[in-house]
Order: C-alpha cells, then sequence, then structure tokens
C-alpha cells in the first residue's frame, strides 16, 4: 500500500494512483494535502529542499505502516544538484516528487514516470543503465521524455 500526500491545490491522485497500479499492482491511498514546511524554503536557490520536505512527510504518523509518497508544484534540489524531479529514501520508505519542471503537453506522462521512477527506488531499486528503462537517471526533462514507462528485464526481476 502506498499513501500519497499532495501539496495544496495540486489534483494527482487519480494519476498517481493509476501510474502506481500499473507499474507495481498496489493500491494507493489518498493521505490528504499537506502545507511545506517552511524551513524547506531555501531564499539563495529559490528552491526547496527535498531532503527536508521528505523528512517532514516520513515523520507524519501512519497506523498502516505504508510507503509514502508526496507530490509538490515546488522546485525542489538535493545538495550537489541543481535540482531534482524526486527524491526517495528507502530506509524511511518515503518519496518526493515535484511537478515544477515536468511542464507541457506530455506533463502527465512525465509526472507518472518520476512517480514510479521514484517509488522503484522504495522498493530496494537503483538506478539503470539501460537507456529506455524508467529507472535511469534524468537529468533532463529529455531525459525523462526518452526513457520508456517500464522497467527493463532485469529491474523487473528484482521488484517481482
Amino acid at each position: 500500500m502506498i499513501g500519497i500526500y499532495q501539496q495544496k491545490d495540486l489534483d494527482l491522485f487519480e494519476l498517481a494512483e493509476k501510474a502506481i497500479r500499473e507499474a507495481f499492482r498496489q493500491n494507493a491511498l489518498h493521505q490528504g494535502y499537506i502545507s511545506l514546511p517552511k524551513n524547506s524554503y531555501n531564499p539563495l536557490r529559490q528552491q526547496h529542499d527535498a531532503t527536508v520536505i521528505l523528512n517532514y512527510i516520513a515523520g507524519i504518523k501512519n497506523p498502516y505502516k505504508i510507503y509514502k509518497l508526496c507530490l509538490v508544484k515546488v522546485d525542489i534540489y538535493a545538495p550537489n544538484m541543481n535540482f531534482i524531479f524526486g527524491l526517495a529514501n528507502p530506509l524511511r520508505k518515503t518519496a518526493v516528487v515535484s511537478t515544477y519542471r515536468l511542464v507541457g503537453n506530455q506533463k502527465e506522462e512525465r509526472i507518472s514516470k518520476e512517480i514510479v521512477h521514484e517509488i522503484g527506488h522504495l522498493f530496494g531499486l537503483t538506478h539503470c543503465t539501460n537507456r529506455e528503462c524508467i529507472m535511469r537517471f534524468s537529468k533532463t526533462v529529455k531525459d525523462t521524455d526518452e526513457k520508456k514507462k517500464i522497467f527493463c528485464t532485469d529491474c523487473r526481476s528484482k521488484i517481482e
């Protein structure tokens, strides 16, 4: 079971639920809307620290002991990166995905791919070298567009 949190004003639960069901045969549970922690914003970078958001979501008590996914609409970063589309912490069973840079006429497909990619990390997958695998690291939106919506045979075998 994967619990989905969304930043206020986002309405992506059905999109996320469909992506999760198709990729992992798992159910999703809408956990509600959240406000970002104020300390996640870095005014020097004009971005939000993905680790702070991830830790905030991980700290929300949940009686179901499920994986957590948080969808945000702000620009996020991690140390030594200009920006990231998402971040996962398998030990905390929590991931965050930003829609900020996933705009354009392929927006829904891009968001779906990044959701599946980050949840793949929660299930123990690392980045893949196969250009078409959804677990390949995306430095740019073009990278996200080029990879398929599915796992390569090797990655799929590790989560089944």
